[in-house]
This record gives C-alpha cells, sequence and structure tokens, in this order.
C-alpha cells in the first residue's frame, strides 16, 4: 500500500441495526434447535449455519472504508472491495442523483444518465463518484461524510501526479 492521501471510515448503523436483528434471531433459533429436536424436514446445522453467515454480513458490512493512496482509490465493505488505479480515473464529483434511485444501501447496481455504476452507500448522507475509463461500470458511486475533502483530494492528485 502506498503513502495514504485520504482514508474515511463510516459506520453503517442502520445496515447494521438490521443485519443484527437477523443475526439474533438465528442465534435464537439455533439455540432452541438444540433444546428441542429439529424437524425431521430440516437439517440440524441449519440455523447454526445462518446464525454465522449473517454474524459474518453483519460484522463485514458494519463499516464503508474509503482509501486514497498514491496507488488509487479503494471502496469497500470488510472484504468486498473495488480498487481503482489512479490511470483508470478520470474525475470526481459531487453525486447529484436521489438516494432512492438506488433502492437502498449496501453494494448496488444502476444506471444513471446512461451510465452504468457499482455504488457503494450507507442510509443518508452524501456521496461522491468516480468516473473511470475501460470499465464495466464507468462510475464508481460512494458515501462520503466529507465528500469536498475526498473530491478535492483525488482531483488534486490527477492533476499533480505521483510525487
Amino acid at each position: 500500500m502506498g503513502r495514504v492521501i485520504y482514508r474515511e471510515r463510516l459506520f453503517s448503523k442502520w445496515s447494521t441495526l438490521l443485519l443484527g436483528a437477523v443475526t439474533a434471531v438465528m442465534l435464537w433459533q439455533a439455540v432452541r434447535q438444540l433444546q428441542t429436536a429439529p424437524p425431521d424436514d430440516l437439517s440440524p446445522w441449519f440455523f447454526p449455519f445462518m446464525f454465522v453467515l449473517f454474524l459474518a454480513l453483519t460484522i463485514n458490512f458494519a463499516r464503508l472504508t474509503i482509501l486514497v493512496t498514491d496507488e488509487g482509490v479503494t471502496v469497500g465493505y470488510g472484504v468486498i472491495r473495488t480498487r481503482v488505479p489512479w490511470d483508470e480515473i478520470e474525475d470526481c464529483y459531487p453525486d447529484e442523483a436521489s438516494v432512492v434511485r438506488y433502492g437502498g444501501w449496501g453494494i448496488r447496481y444502476g444506471w444513471y444518465k446512461g451510465r452504468r455504476r457499482l455504488i457503494y452507500n450507507v442510509i443518508g448522507g452524501p456521496r461522491a463518484v468516480l468516473l473511470r475509463r475501460n470499465s464495466r461500470f464507468p462510475e464508481l458511486v460512494f458515501s462520503t461524510t466529507q465528500p469536498q475533502e475526498v473530491i478535492s483530494s483525488i482531483r488534486t492528485y490527477l492533476r499533480r501526479g505521483p510525487r
């Protein structure tokens, strides 16, 4: 990893709350299943497996990380990340689309003004758009609490290049 130019970590409270509630229900069901015999049509591993799965999802989607380094821009939830090297970045600007257009939070795909978008979104707050060259998703959209700072950092690096 190169020199860090900008770093931000956003806690996604609503997705954590929702996934955490489902995780708690799966834990409750797993404990209940251990106390009683499971129905014949249900595997004894179903609820423990679902508990572990939702626990992993809750932990993974709890934080959105934005990292701008000498090597490029990385945006992601936990282990699910998108890395964009500097030679693929054309510009960065504020997102003007309504959050309703994305249909929720998390990782989304969509279209806006004829361009395909990959979206890393948390509920509420502004977003920035990274315009990319030669990509299946020409626009990478991500939530940020400091849109002007991240946009300025990216644009400054694009103008100056590596130091």
